[in-house]
């Protein structure tokens, strides 16, 4: 005698049985990943050149108080009284980032600060950041040093987003560009001022003078 067994398999269970199927796949590690994840002295040398930017950093940080770069003759004392403050990420557009922000002052209103930023596999970066009053106090000193900073590679930020930290061709714009009113709509108006510079990874035994070199940029820009 034979059987006949049916099964129905109802569209709800078929579906659960696609999705376990995709996320199965979504699993698995490709060739490349696969060589990765077995080799851990990949991660252990990220974690020490993640170090090493911390002790950079750091050193940095103690120069611009020590040698004085910013003064009290030119900034306040209440940009000046908040210590330097160091703070590290894994995941700024899913890369590590490591940043430095002294001096600074970070209010809902006004804001000045100075981030020196590095973000894995792209640059390190100088930015002066202005909001408010601060603004409206420095804006006119940098533009009469607008020479001196276009000479150090500073570029205007035209983007909506303050917190944006990607240096990008169509997010920025060159002092030249700016005195040539070129793109000028973009910086019309904008409740923020943000000048930034770029500096390649590949100068990295040469980075500690040449952020502190910035630093000094900026501070002789906004001495008036």
């Amino acid at each position: 005698m034979l059987f006949q067994v049916n099964i129905r398999v109802s569209a709800t269970t078929n579906h659960k049985l696609q999705t376990i199927n995709m996320s199965l796949a979504k699993i698995h590690l490709s060739s490349e990943e696969l060589e990765f994840v077995q080799n851990a002295q990949l991660l252990l040398t990220k974690n020490n050149i993640i170090e090493k930017v911390y002790e950079l950093f750091g050193e940095l940080a103690a120069r611009l108080q020590q040698e004085g770069v910013y003064p009290s003759t030119v900034l306040t004392e209440e940009l000046l009284s908040q210590s330097a403050k160091i703070s590290r990420g894994e995941k700024y557009k899913g890369l590590p980032y490591v940043m430095l922000d002294y001096p600074r002052s970070f209010g809902k209103e006004d804001i000045f600060a100075v981030r020196t930023f590095f973000w894995w596999g792209n640059f390190f970066s100088v930015t002066l950041h202005l909001k408010g009053k601060y603004q409206q106090w420095l804006m006119p000193l940098l533009q009469k040093h607008k020479s001196l900073l276009a000479e150090n590679n500073f570029q205007l930020n035209v983007t909506g987003d303050e917190w944006e930290h990607d240096i990008r061709e169509e997010d920025f714009i060159t002092i030249s560009e700016y005195e040539n009113g070129i793109h000028e709509e973009k910086l019309a108006g904008k409740a923020f001022y943000k000048l930034s510079s770029r500096v390649e990874l590949r100068q990295w035994n040469e980075m500690n003078e040449i952020l502190l070199r910035l630093h000094r940029v900026l501070t002789k820009a906004i001495t008036g």
